[in-house]
């Protein structure tokens, strides 16, 4: 078959309103359908990035002490990964406080947990990067041998004492032992670092720092190991009295300035001496991964994301930027998520077990947005209700100065009628990455990202009314919108026809199907901030009605003669304005009909038709069309030995031979030629003709009405002995039973006369092929073949 038309696959043909996608009607009927965008991007968190990002702020970059070279390299690590997340980044720069820090290499280590970053007396040396001090240690204990040991331009270990006096004594002694420097160790192994703030005068010259309580540990054991005595390369430095933030915006999908507002912030900053691995790198991993997943989304609210420094002396980089806002950047402001230490491994005791919080700073958490997005999506991932306290002493409380709803969430016990507990390493050199956990980041990344994503969301509210107008109660429903490869999760409607769920800024498709088998569709709508789609639905049961017509009728005997054959295929639905048609063609697959088909090849095609409509009734039809465009094959010669004897040789391949026609001398009358089968398979035919010769006209017309050009034959006349023999390719044997009998040399007159009257044509069967609907086909094989019924 040739067809004219191209018929690549193409969707079925929109139907009118309120009729779903087939699509969607089997999405919703199977439940296979994609989570909703909420969940979306919950089932998106990975806190194996997380972690990772703790690692490198933590391990890679280490403590991270405002107005140091570690906090920039840690807010270039966060504007880095903001930017290629697609957000425009700034940095802001306030004034902070210095500090003194003693950075500090061994000559050799043991494996431990505590950062080798000291704190630095004030009023001591300050070496400068250029000029550490690099000396032997040599570990004094509480000092008492001092008398006994040589310190000379050693490194003292000494311990810490609380007593000023005591303590400024034993500074004063080692000065003049001339000693190079001092350490003084925390003796509580779980001690903080001590801030010696003042020094005497006798030793401004040398370099005084303090140690934790697991750094000094970590040191001694060092120290009193076998091998090579140990030695210190102790660098120390007074930072800068500056911090910088760094904010990353996302516009909203509008852009005109006037969009809703949603903060996502950590401290970046850590305590001197700590890695800061829970306080605050866990916070910095999981405001990226926000950040990261947020990005895959366009919408309708303006995303800021705060990487606060200087948090540890006083929550300066947040209240920076807080106090720097207009009126109208508050009140657009949905609200400020803050994260701190939401990643620790601890899980307390059995009357202080760590649970994962969001805080407030005040009691009164009824109103605030922050606590209340994240209480739906924990509870939507938990089942039950987030734990709900409030504290200050974290970025949250800026935000919350300014009149913004703002919440901090960390893992701790929290308890109104004690103070809260945090985790063990809290603010200690021990804050490294061992004791946070993957597992807890991930679901604080999910609960926090999820429910600042759940504020940024666009409410979708929709409305769905059954076929009489009355609102459809339980009806479920599914939506698609750009990207989407599949139907997502839409709760189902309450008694009131009504239902809710959350969309970024983008185009959507929604069907829904009613209790009572109902169906319906709101197509390409635009989701632009709160958004109400109306879905009405159908209860359609009716088939269409399909039917395939030609442009042109078939001739009497049901055959085309002409190519190409134009089939129109048409389909009307008492509801459905354009019913979905497709079309198979002799059994090949269904395609959908776009447009008249053109049928130009010989033979019997059998066209399948059937048409959809919205509810999924379907209607179907076929038609046989028989085209043959081409008359039969015929050849014709006289045969030698009986005059008035003719051999044909006729076929046709598609509707089969129909009639065979003769005329004698050019007359206008044709006339049927009865023809019998010889033993060769070819027909035998005779015509009446007189003594003289006579030129005979044959024809042939199949089934179809085709039919054949003139063939003209020569018989000879009676007195003509000397007719030429068939040519080598035409020459057959003559049948037994009509052999002449041998020729009598005696002449005959009155034999000769009687053989000039009419002889009659005898018959043999003709060979009838009955092919497709009762068509007749005249199929006779070539000269020297056997005559086949197929």
């Amino acid at each position: 078959m040739t067809l004219s038309t191209s018929l690549a696959l193409v969707p079925n043909v929109a139907h009118a309103a309120p009729y779903a996608p087939d699509d969607a009607l089997e999405a919703i009927e199977t439940g296979k359908l994609t989570p909703g965008f909420q969940q979306e991007f919950v089932d998106l968190v990975k806190q194996d990035r997380v972690y990772s990002h703790v690692q490198e702020l933590s391990v890679g970059i280490g403590p991270r002490v405002a107005g140091t070279a570690a906090e920039d390299a840690a807010q270039d690590y966060v504007e880095h990964h903001l930017q290629e997340y697609g957000f425009q980044t700034s940095r802001e720069v306030f004034d902070g406080r210095t500090q003194f820090v003693a950075n500090v290499v061994p000559s050799r280590d043991l494996p431990g947990i505590a950062s080798w970053q000291y704190r630095s007396a004030q009023g001591a040396k300050i070496t400068g990067p250029s000029a550490p001090l690099k000396a032997p240690v040599i570990d004094l204990g509480d000092g008492s041998g001092l008398a006994t040991t040589e310190v000379t331009d050693a490194l003292v270990i000494i311990d810490w004492n609380a007593n000023a006096e005591a303590r400024t004594a034993l500074l004063e002694q080692l000065a003049a032992a001339g000693a190079a420097g001092i350490i003084l160790a925390q003796t509580n192994p779980k001690g903080s670092i001590p801030n010696l703030r003042e020094v005497p005068e006798s030793v401004a010259d040398l370099v005084v720092v303090t140690a934790g309580g697991v750094q000094a540990v970590r040191l001694r054991e060092l120290a009193a190991a076998p091998g090579d005595a140990l030695s210190l390369s102790i660098t120390t430095e007074q930072t800068r009295d500056d911090s910088s933030n760094v904010i990353g915006v996302r516009p909203a999908a509008n852009d005109d300035g006037t969009a809703p507002i949603v903060y996502v912030g950590a401290h970046v900053d850590s305590v001197v001496g700590s890695p800061g691995a829970s306080d605050n790198a866990s916070g910095i991993g999981i405001m990226l991964e926000t950040a990261k997943l947020i990005s895959n989304y366009s919408l309708d609210t303006e995303i800021r994301v705060g990487s606060w420094g200087g948090e540890e002396i006083g929550i300066l980089g947040s209240a920076h930027h807080a106090q720097s806002l207009s009126e109208d950047e508050i009140q657009r402001t949905i609200g400020a998520w803050n994260m701190d230490m939401a990643g620790t491994a601890e899980k307390g005791t059995n009357e202080q077990p760590f649970g994962f919080w969001g805080l407030s700073v005040n009691p009164d958490n009824e109103s605030n947005t922050v606590l209340n997005f994240a209480s739906d999506v924990h509870s939507d991932l938990e089942q039950e209700p987030l734990n709900i306290g409030y504290v200050g002493r974290s970025d949250h409380q800026s935000f919350h100065d300014v009149g913004i709803n703002a919440a901090v969430f960390s893992w701790m016990f929290w308890s109104a009628d004690s103070s809260i507990v945090l985790e063990p390493d809290y603010h200690l050199p021990s804050d490294t990455i061992e004791f946070v956990s993957a597992d807890r980041m991930g679901f604080s990344a999910q609960i926090i990202g999820g429910s600042a994503f759940r504020a940024a969301l666009n409410p979708v509210t929709l409305n769905v009314t059954d076929e009489t107008g009355a609102p459809a109660d339980g009806a479920q429903l599914a939506m698609s919108c750009e990207g989407d490869t599949g139907w997502r999760e839409v709760p189902q409607t309450s008694q009131q026809g009504t239902t809710e769920t959350l969309a970024p800024h983008t185009t959507c498709d929604f069907a829904a199907v009613g209790a009572d088998g109902a169906i319906g569709a709101s197509l390409d709508q635009a989701i632009a901030g709160d958004t109400t789609v109306e879905v009405e639905l159908i209860l359609d049961e009716n088939k269409p009605e399909v039917s395939i017509d030609t442009k042109n009728p078939a001739g009497a005997s049901g055959w085309f003669t002409s190519a190409p054959v134009t089939v129109n295929v048409t389909a009307t639905d008492e509801t459905d304005d354009a019913p979905a048609i497709e079309v198979s063609r002799d059994g090949q697959r269904w395609e959908p009909y776009t447009a008249p088909i053109s049928i130009a090849e010989d033979g019997e095609h059998t066209l399948h038709a059937r048409a959809t409509d919205g509810a999924g009734n379907r209607d179907s039809t076929q038609e046989l069309v028989k085209l043959d465009t081409k008359a039969p094959d015929l050849e014709a010669s006289a045969v030698a030995q009986n005059r008035g004897q003719l051999r044909l040789e006729v076929s046709d391949v598609t509707s089969g031979v129909g009639v065979i026609e003769y005329r004698l001398d050019a007359q206008q009358q044709w006339s049927t030629l009865d023809t019998e089968e010889d033993v060769q398979g070819a027909l035998l035919g005779e015509v009446e003709v007189g003594q003289e010769g006579a030129l005979v006209e044959l024809r042939a017309s199949d089934v179809a009405g085709n039919i054949t050009a003139p063939v003209s034959v020569q018989i000879p006349t009676a007195q003509d002995d000397t007719q030429p023999s068939p040519t080598p390719g035409d020459a057959k044997p003559v049948p037994e039973d009509s052999t002449p009998a041998p020729e009598d040399p005696t002449p005959n007159t009155e034999k000769d006369l009687a053989r000039t009257g009419a002889e009659l044509i005898t018959f043999a069967a003709l060979a009838l092929l009955l092919l497709g609907a009762g068509s007749a086909l005249f199929v006779v094989r070539r000269r020297r073949s056997t005559s086949r019924r197929g």
